[in-house]
């Protein structure tokens, strides 16, 4: 309140604000603080994962005696203990795009904080189509890349940049490709305070740009973004992403969820691994009739998949979903996705 730009008007503003936090993870957690440590009037947030043990390094809302339970559980339970006046409000499963434009319009601002681009993409077209602006950041190793999308006719989003979403082998992950345990800390720092702008009014540059971080070096670079570029070309932002979900919709249920391989079996599924051979010899399958093509190579080797159905399988889901898509889009319409990979499979076994 002390800050000129601030005071009482200010930390009114903050109290009366929503913000919606996607993923509670290594940038969600430096996020979710420092709004709430604000005193931010009502946070969402939205993860499906469950704390593993690999995440404490650099999600340090939590700690080992949280391992196993869900995230938005434990995120929740430490915003009510940092700022009990915060209102929080949960979603356990992930956005999807029969919901997102609904949800996005119930806040103010969105922060996207997940390493899932299928989510980044679907985040910035529902913040086209319901108005609400959005701030992107992802990380790699070292590095990161922060984006604000305005929402605004005549600036960019994420399609403008990179008009279709590439596959997750395309794009590292925290946990396939690690990351120094900081890296998220500075880029969710960075969004905290972007989203802290934003809600009071204070200047800030163009927001018409992609900003670069290199924690090793500690440099930035701002790269421009043309608006009259991407999107623009067919039909403006919000034409395309409403085509985007549109088409969505349209895929059908890609995504199957089961408690046991063995029921996708009995249901007629035939089982496509597409892990990575290093991969499945560290968490091998039980002894069950599966195909094995690394997801790199099964739009080359679609050919043997069959006639039946096919339920496609990866660690986390993203892999195999993405692939199932793609499948679907060359005529395989019987190709599903196991839903959350083996991970979730795992968390779904009674007991």
């Amino acid at each position: 309140m002390r800050l000129r730009e601030v005071g009482e008007a200010g930390q009114q503003r903050l109290a009366a604000a929503r913000v919606l936090v996607i993923g509670a993870g290594g940038l969600g957690c430096p996020v979710l603080a420092y709004l709430a440590g604000a005193g931010v009037g009502t946070l969402g947030i939205v993860d499906g994962d469950r704390l593993e043990a690999s995440n404490l390094h650099r999600q340090t809302f939590y700690d080992t005696h949280g391992i196993g339970e869900r995230k938005v559980e434990l995120a929740a339970r430490r915003i009510a203990a940092l700022n009990p006046t915060v209102q929080v409000k949960t979603w356990a499963e992930p956005l999807h795009a029969g919901n997102a434009v609904e949800v996005f319009g119930q806040f103010d601002l969105v922060v996207e904080c997940t390493d899932d681009m299928r989510s980044r993409y679907l985040s910035s077209d529902a913040a086209v189509l319901s108005g609400t602006p959005l701030i992107l950041a992802s990380v790699y190793q070292y590095e990161g890349q922060l984006q604000v999308i305005k929402a605004r006719e005549g600036t960019p989003c994420l399609r403008c940049l990179w008009p279709e979403e590439p596959a997750p082998a395309a794009v590292g992950s925290c946990a396939a490709s690690g990351v120094l345990g900081p890296v998220p800390g500075v880029l969710g720092a960075m969004q905290a305070t972007e989203a802290l702008g934003m809600l009071l009014g204070l200047p800030r540059p163009d927001p018409s740009s992609l900003l670069l971080v290199n924690l090793l070096d500690q440099t930035t670079q701002r790269l421009a973004i043309d608006a009259a570029q991407g999107c623009a070309l067919h039909g403006g932002c919000v034409a395309v992403a409403r085509q985007a979900l549109a088409r969505t919709r349209d895929e059908g249920e890609v995504d199957l969820a089961f408690v046991h391989l063995e029921d996708a079996i009995l249901a007629g599924f035939a089982l496509v691994d597409l892990r990575e051979p290093q991969e499945i010899a560290d968490a091998p399958l039980p002894d069950l009739p599966c195909r094995r093509i690394p997801s790199a190579e099964i739009a080359s080797r679609a050919a043997e998949l069959g006639d039946g159905r096919q339920l496609l399988i990866c660690t986390s889901g993203r892999r195999s979903g993405h692939a199932a898509r793609l499948l679907r889009a060359a005529g395989w319409h019987e190709v599903h996705s196991l839903a959350g990979g083996l991970r979730a499979l795992r968390e779904r076994l009674p007991g």
